[in-house]
């Protein structure tokens, strides 16, 4: 692994940064590099950080490491705004720009189906919960009954197995599937 890990650190050190920029968009454009040289490839939050920061290497559990790995929703935002990339974060092994649709398919929008359904269950669960006969506030009573009801009643589960990835059944628990690099 270290061997992996010295030639993908190879690579970065080529990368230029534009100091003009802040973090984010700098992180960005440096796992944007790293998809164009190593495509596929994860880079280890410790390399990024070090490219990013300067200094020596960082520990994988320092303070920089893990406010740099706090940065990852805005790091997606740049890469999916300015190089049309999703950003792939494994956990234990570092992070990565998409490479192509088939991979931010298989990524990000896999992760982003999963997170939506798991939400509209939430909202089933506590919708059910919730007794309009019994609510005081009219106008919310209204919204609860006519507003979630009706966003409920068009996303049925039919249309929640439609958006389920290939190879997946209604309740996986699993991680997006396909092989990691």
């Amino acid at each position: 692994m270290a061997a992996r890990n010295d030639d993908m650190m190879s690579v970065l050190e080529q990368w230029k940064p534009n100091m003009d920029k802040g973090i984010a968009a700098r992180t960005a454009d440096l796992l944007n590099f790293a998809a164009q040289k190593k495509p596929g490839r994860t880079v280890a939050w410790t390399q990024v950080t070090k490219c990013i920061l300067g200094g020596k290497m960082p520990s994988a559990d320092s303070k920089s490491v893990k406010d740099m790995m706090g940065r990852s929703s805005a790091i997606r935002q740049v890469l999916m705004r300015d190089f049309g990339r999703g950003l792939d974060n494994i956990p234990g092994l570092g992070v990565r720009a998409t490479v192509d649709s088939d991979d931010l398919a298989n990524t990000q929008l896999r992760r982003q189906v999963k997170q939506h359904e798991a939400s509209r269950q939430r909202v089933i669960a506590t919708r059910t919960l919730i007794k309009p006969a019994e609510m005081k506030d009219k106008k919310l009573k209204a919204w609860v009954e006519q507003g979630v009801g009706g966003l409920l009643s068009a996303h049925s589960d039919r249309i929640a197995k439609l958006l389920l990835p290939p190879g997946e059944e209604p309740g996986d628990k699993g991680g997006p599937g396909g092989p990691r690099r």
